[in-house]
């Protein structure tokens, strides 16, 4: 492990000194947490874009898209079927693949 120094103004050395007196732990290890926690949020995030990048070309491609409704009742079925071995069918795509044809007007 590297050791880094950081100059603290006098004032957020004090808060973080009563943070981490509340949590019961050094004001090193209190630093080096919130750390961790930024370095993991911001990876997290990082992730979340790509997926949502990725999501968005596959869509551009043709890949399936659902009513936002369909899904959250899909959901809401999932959630009550846990535990139980009801099978919950996906919702169908409105369109992409295996959409359902749209109805034509008479």
């Amino acid at each position: 492990m590297s050791t880094t120094s950081l100059k603290l103004p006098e004032a957020l050395k004090q808060t973080i000194q009563q943070f981490a007196e509340q949590d019961q732990v050094s004001a090193h290890a209190f630093m080096l947490r919130t750390l961790q926690d930024e370095v993991r949020r911001r990876q997290q995030r990082a992730e979340f874009l790509a997926d949502a990048l990725a999501a968005a070309a596959e869509i551009d491609a043709g890949g399936p898209v659902y009513a936002a409704e369909d899904v959250f009742d899909w959901l809401h079925a999932r959630i009550r079927a846990h535990g139980t071995d009801e099978v919950v069918p996906e919702p169908v795509p409105v369109r992409g693949r295996g959409a359902k044809p749209k109805k034509k007007a008479a």
